[in-house]
């Protein structure tokens, strides 16, 4: 695959859940590294958690993702993504009704020969959400810069 089509797979993430299932191989690796969470071959699963970033009403929540980088071939590849979210509610615990965040993260997948995904592995920067959040101090306010 390649970035455009990593940008096309990222951008269905919005309201598109069903094209977005339909590049899924039945039998599949899914991990989100930071949600601890790892699903294989279940599909219906999947879709619950790719539903949750279903945004209902966009003018108190939204998702805003963006390939920016990748690396590989149309087996396996590599790409950096931007996540920018304006949160609805608590995010992992943490108040964030209306508080707007952005970080970065990188998914590694691999595709069958029918170009299915089979493998998708994803981490992204918790921290700056974190701190964005004020849950964790930044590294000025701890004195650690002065810039």
């Amino acid at each position: 695959m390649n970035l455009k089509w990593s940008q096309y797979w990222i951008g269905l993430f919005q309201d598109k859940t069903d094209e977005l299932m339909t590049l899924y191989s039945p039998t599949f690796q899914f991990e989100d590294v930071n949600f601890d969470l790892r699903i294989n071959n279940d599909l219906k699963a999947l879709r619950k958690f790719f539903e949750g970033f279903i945004i209902e009403d966009p003018t108190k929540s939204y998702n805003k993702f963006d390939v920016f980088d990748y690396v590989g071939d149309n087996r396996l590849g590599s790409f950096q993504w931007t996540w920018e979210t304006k949160h609805p509610g608590d995010f992992l615990g943490v108040p964030a009704a209306g508080k707007v965040t952005k970080t970065r993260g990188v998914t590694v997948m691999g595709w069958n020969a029918e170009g299915k995904i089979i493998l998708e592995r994803s981490i992204w920067d918790a921290i700056p959400v974190f701190q964005q959040l004020g849950a964790v101090p930044t590294p000025k306010q701890l004195g650690m810069v002065t810039a």
